[in-house]
């Protein structure tokens, strides 16, 4: 019998939702305000939408008096508690929300509605609201309880000069025994009024079945951690949306509102591994966003696409990071891996053909945000700049085309091994200066330096860095009057005067830095020091509930 997960996990500033699910309950305070929640969605346009992802404000209602709440939340069911009863949430699937009541308990949904926003009466007692930009969103009442945005009377609000239905509040109303139930079901097309929805039991059966497959695939964590392991999935798994629209492959988000970046699809393609057909489908879904001439976007959802700023290319430190564990092609359709090798290989050699216009061999970046590190301050007096990072990753992207296509039984391995090789060597000989690595400005063949991390980035090579060049990044970055702290490396050295623990990629301690250094690290002599900044920052991270951003000085989580 497989084991049930059910540990409570905390959705404060992220979202109910479940896997592959493109709307959810947010719980989410602006600054000095109590958390508050809502409907939100994750569908492209909510870019234009007037409340971004926000649809429509949740309130909770005893005796349809407005009461307040508490919240708290496992995998399979969001409770909102008061001292009169509950009321509760699941997913019957990925559109659908069904909720519940105890006896007095409900629902309220309000918002004023803008311009070419309106409620509507459909079939069977249901409503429909249509969110502009996004969505629609039905509303049904179940089991003999019942739900309006009506006056009372079966009328719904209308201003027909603003094209809009103004202010609406919609409530859910008893079944003859006090209890309420309730589907919720959205769409980016009309909705439907289905005859038939499953009951809530039957729902959360099903939400609870979803969670228990995907963690029990994910590794346990080591020591103290395992208390957090849950909280953690919890974030991945919620996180997850289902191809959609334009968006022909699963993505996950960043942020509980926002669609990841594509290098976070490879970070987190390494952290979902053990589910390694669905790894390998994140990392297909930027390549099939792919130019011509090979060029990735940055950004992407089911309705747009961002390709005007770049990330880094990180889909080789993905692959071969996966194939330490896995068999691809015993693991995966080769269709899709002839798709991931062509798409990689595509993209390596963009940044040889179209960011390398002084012909050194070496890629340069046209945007500190392209190194990920936003607010670099190696950028202070340069907006293009050959960094050492860029030329680390892609030695990596190039190592990984050649294991794919000795994986694949092509006749090429040799030349992107032998790309990589020579990425290596121009890095070393042309960027590193005896000391560290420095950055190059491609106009004017000018070294560049800062007290910023990205200097020491390429660590992420490991072993491929010569021994002593590897023991002096190492030695730089045990220095715990320059990066090394008891949260992780600081982005930017203690000791700077452009430190700043708000600026990202500047000071706060940077998770792709992390993550990047401690598995470069990993299989060399230095292994120990690996795992001494590793258990730092996953600490800094378990007493903090998982920021993003943490001081560097502080350990406060931002």
């Amino acid at each position: 019998m497989s084991t049930v997960h059910n540990k409570p996990v905390s959705i404060d500033g992220k979202v109910f939702k479940r896997r592959g699910a493109w709307f959810g309950v947010y719980n989410f305070a602006f600054p000095g305000t109590e958390p508050a929640l809502y409907l939100g969605t994750l569908h492209g346009m909510a870019a234009l939408a007037p409340d971004k992802n926000r649809l429509i404000n949740i309130a909770v209602t005893y005796n349809g008096e407005r009461v307040p709440y508490t919240t708290s939340a496992r995998p399979a069911e969001l409770t909102l508690s008061t001292p009169d009863g509950d009321v509760r949430f699941t997913f019957a699937g990925t559109a659908q929300i069904i909720a519940e009541g105890d006896p007095g308990m409900g629902l309220m949904f309000e918002k004023t509605m803008v311009e070419h926003e309106s409620v509507h009466v459909r079939k069977d007692g249901a409503w429909e609201a249509f969110f502009r930009y996004t969505c629609s969103m039905i509303f049904k009442g179940l089991g003999g309880s019942g739900f309006a945005f009506d006056d009372g009377h079966g009328s719904a609000p209308w201003d027909w000069k603003h094209l809009t239905s103004g202010y609406v509040s919609g409530k859910t109303s008893p079944a003859p025994d006090g209890t309420f139930t309730l589907v919720l079901e959205e769409s980016t097309f009309d909705g439907q009024v289905r005859g038939i929805y499953p009951t809530y039991a039957e729902a959360k059966a099903s939400m609870q079945a979803d969670w228990n497959e995907f963690i029990g695939k994910m590794p346990a964590f080591s020591g103290a951690y395992e208390d957090k392991r849950e909280e953690c999935e919890y974030t991945l798994w919620s996180f997850l949306t289902d191809p959609y629209g334009s968006a022909r492959y699963p993505m996950i988000l960043m942020f509980a509102s926002n669609i990841a970046s594509q290098w976070q699809m490879c970070q987190n393609a390494v952290a979902l591994m053990e589910h390694t057909g669905f790894a390998v489908d994140l990392m297909l879904g930027p390549i099939d966003k792919q130019n011509a001439l090979g060029q990735l976007p940055d950004m992407y959802d089911d309705a747009m696409c961002e390709s005007l700023m770049l990330k880094p290319p990180m889909h080789g430190w993905a692959v071969l990071q996966i194939m330490k564990r896995h068999d691809l092609l015993k693991e995966v359709p080769r269709d899709k891996l002839e798709m991931l090798y062509g798409g990689m290989c595509r993209w390596g050699d963009w940044f040889l053909t179209c960011r390398d216009e002084d012909g050194d061999g070496l890629p340069s970046n046209w945007h500190s945000d392209e190194t990920g590190f936003d607010a670099s301050s190696l950028f202070r007096e340069h907006i293009k700049l050959t960094t050492p990072d860029l030329a680390a990753y892609l030695v990596l992207l190039f190592e990984a085309c050649g294991e794919l296509a000795k994986l694949l039984g092509k006749a090429d391995a040799d030349i992107w091994f032998n790309k990589s090789r020579t990425m290596l060597a121009k890095l070393v000989d042309k960027l590193w200066d005896g000391s560290r690595f420095v950055a190059l400005d491609p106009e004017t063949g000018e070294k560049v330096v800062s007290d910023n991390l990205i200097h020491y980035m390429p660590a992420i090579l490991g072993d491929r860095l010569p021994k002593d060049i590897l023991g002096k990044l190492v030695a730089d970055l045990s220095d715990t009057s320059r990066f090394f702290t008891e949260w992780g490396f600081a982005s930017e050295a203690l000791t700077s005067e452009y430190y700043d623990k708000m600026a990202f990629g500047c000071g706060s301690v940077l998770p792709p830095a992390m993550l990047y250094i401690i598995t470069g690290l990993w299989d060399t002599e230095h292994r120990d020091f690996a795992r001494r900044v590793a258990e730092n920052y996953c600490t800094a991270l378990y007493k903090d509930n998982f920021p993003f951003f943490i001081d560097a000085k502080t350990g406060e989580g931002l």
